[in-house]
């Protein structure tokens, strides 16, 4: 039979773990927003709505779980200390960054009621900081967790932390830009690359920003929410413009290669081919059907 303090941890550490889950399922889809991952398969508003419902559940859990651990009737966690980072005497580590990993998840939840008036740029710079309050979060699991001795359990956290890691890491700026020169460097030793000419039909952009995470030279989001970008693009950049194609959920980018010029030798006479059917002449070659003179019949 349990007595109180017991069941008191454990309502908080079922709640802990299942804010912990839910977190870890709104990071991981954030990232598939940003990257603008399955857009073309699903609506975006599906897509962000599905984020915002998991990262309002696992934030609301979070704080259920902090405040519940003042219920139990030997608790050690003060009101004082479920607010204020590092206060506790017994554990200051360990819930000092879980604190600090609400309070940064409740920020950026907020920060979505006033994102026009922050400003598209701004406001995404802020919201990157759910990045650190999930690491804040792990590290208070594995701190003050008293149910993480089992490796099953630490090893899941840490699995969940690294695949968010390497996620992350695989698709920042900073990398994004190492693949691309490894493809430029390639590209230049075959001689592969045209120029391209982009256009974007601004009745159906709807300016998510995808386009400007995977090309920035080329696009970008300014801060009233207007779409700036370049209208020729040079090689090195293809690739990147090609992503930004691929993941636009709206499909407002156009592209076409520039016109490439061909010469041909002074009064050179094509060869004459049997015409066994109807002739298909280039377009733009300015070449007509040939009328038969009395010469060659």
């Amino acid at each position: 039979m349990r007595n109180a303090q017991q069941s008191v941890h454990l309502v908080a550490a079922t709640v802990g773990f299942l804010s912990l889950f839910l977190l870890w399922l709104a990071v991981l889809w954030g990232l598939m927003l940003r990257n603008g991952w399955a857009q073309s398969r699903i609506k975006h508003a599906t897509v962000y709505g599905i984020h915002q419902t998991i990262a309002l559940l696992g934030v609301m859990l979070g704080v259920v779980h902090g405040f519940t651990q003042l219920a139990g009737p030997m608790g050690v966690v003060k009101l004082v200390d479920v607010v204020v980072p590092f206060t506790n005497p017994y554990d200051p580590v360990g819930i000092g960054v879980g604190v600090i990993a609400m309070e940064l998840f409740v920020a950026c939840t907020l920060s979505v009621l006033i994102q026009k008036k922050l400003g598209y740029t701004r406001w995404r710079a802020l919201h990157a900081f759910n990045y650190v309050a999930y690491m804040f979060l792990v590290g208070h699991v594995l701190l003050s967790g008293s149910d993480m001795a089992a490796g099953v359990r630490w090893g899941a956290v840490l699995g969940s932390f690294g695949i968010t890691v390497l996620l992350w890491v695989t698709t920042t700026q900073w990398f994004l830009n190492w693949r691309q020169e490894r493809t430029n460097r390639r590209n230049d030793r075959v001689g592969v690359g045209d120029e391209l000419l982009v256009n974007v039909d601004g009745t159906r952009c709807a300016r998510f920003g995808f386009c400007e995470h995977e090309a920035p030279k080329v696009f970008a989001l300014r801060g009233d929410g207007r779409l700036a970008y370049k209208a020729t693009v040079p090689p090195d950049l293809a690739n990147d413009v090609i992503r930004a194609v691929e993941v636009c959920p709206a499909r407002a980018i156009q592209l076409h290669r520039t016109a490439t010029t061909v010469v041909t030798q002074k009064n050179e006479e094509p060869a004459e081919q049997p015409l066994t059917g109807p002739t298909r002449i280039p377009a733009g070659s300015g070449a007509g059907p040939r009328r038969r003179s009395r010469g060659d019949r």
